[in-house]
């Protein structure tokens, strides 16, 4: 197109350069300056293109699910690890699905919580990847990693079964709005105690190394007792669950284990010697836990922990 109108603009300017009845005049202008100064022209009338900036926040999407028939309105909230910074998303009622935008690359955990009152909430985490049944151990957060300009998929936040010990309470959102981002609030991670009664297979209850596992972790408390006492107390537990032993300070190899043997009755047709799981609640002592069990097969319980 630029050739074709460059060729008329030459033309006309050569038959202009010939008078009336083919005289040839003294021309005005130079066809070289003139043809020039045209493309000078239609180069700066010409569209320049606009950079193309690259961006700067990614996504998270994924399946949403409720252990019930329907699924109900929900807030789904990706915690960005290392940071009390949030984001967060609407969902209506029976959707099946979401897209969170806007993130800063990072590293996140991901909770989608029922509304209005999100004391139910889901976890994203190995648990679910597992299937959600019980031969599954593994119930650690997924780390889910997000990118600039990439949607990360497949962030399901479908263990609705774990604690909510287990998971940040429900941020704050704007219920006008349809998504959002936040600063949460510390936590202020309070503790709470397990206590019960203490027994042995003899005429006197030795000093007794009570100790509390985490069902789900590495770490212990433990409380030693004096010879013949009845009872003990573990205070200063992070809330969590927890399987608690005690083993005789003068013989650690024969602990005695909260089982399921112990509410059973200890008699010889309780055979079920698995240990009993406790739940331990912010700033409230878990009464009854009976380490009674002496009567399990060699290492059904932990072994002695301490060095």
């Amino acid at each position: 197109m630029k050739r074709l109108f460059v060729l008329m603009v030459t033309l006309g300017l050569l038959l202009s350069a010939c008078g009336a009845g083919g005289q040839p005049v003294e021309p005005t202008l130079d066809v070289d300056t003139i043809v020039q100064a045209t493309f000078q022209a239609l180069t700066a009338q010409a569209p320049q293109a606009t950079p193309t900036v690259a961006s700067e926040t990614g996504s998270i999407s994924g399946a949403l699910s409720y252990p019930s028939e329907g699924i109900p309105p929900l807030l789904v909230v990706a915690f960005r690890v290392g940071s009390n910074e949030y984001y967060w998303v609407l969902t209506a009622q029976n959707q099946s699905g979401y897209q969170m935008d806007g993130l800063k690359p990072g590293t996140y955990h991901v909770v989608a919580y029922a509304l209005p009152d999100g004391k139910l909430a889901g976890r994203y985490d190995q648990f679910y990847l597992c299937g959600l049944h019980q031969g599954c151990t593994d119930s650690n957060w997924v780390d889910v990693q997000v990118q600039a300009g990439v949607v990360t998929p497949d962030v399901d936040p479908g263990n609705w079964y774990i604690g909510a010990e287990n998971y940040p309470p429900m941020p704050a959102y704007d219920s006008q709005q349809q998504s959002g981002s936040g600063i949460a609030k510390p936590v202020v991670v309070q503790s709470g105690s397990i206590a019960g009664q203490l027994s042995y297979p003899s005429s006197f209850i030795p000093s007794m190394v009570v100790v509390a596992f985490e069902a789900k972790g590495p770490n212990y408390r433990y409380v030693i007792t004096n010879q013949n006492s009845t009872t003990y107390q573990i205070d200063d537990l992070p809330p969590g669950s927890y399987y608690v032993v005690a083993y005789p300070a003068d013989d650690t190899t024969y602990p005695g284990g909260y089982s399921q043997a112990v509410p059973c009755g200890l008699s010889v047709d309780c055979a079920d010697h698995s240990l009993i799981p406790v739940n331990v609640i912010d700033g409230q002592v878990t009464q009854g836990v009976n380490p009674g069990d002496f009567y399990a097969p060699p290492g059904t319980f932990p072994t002695y922990p301490l060095p």
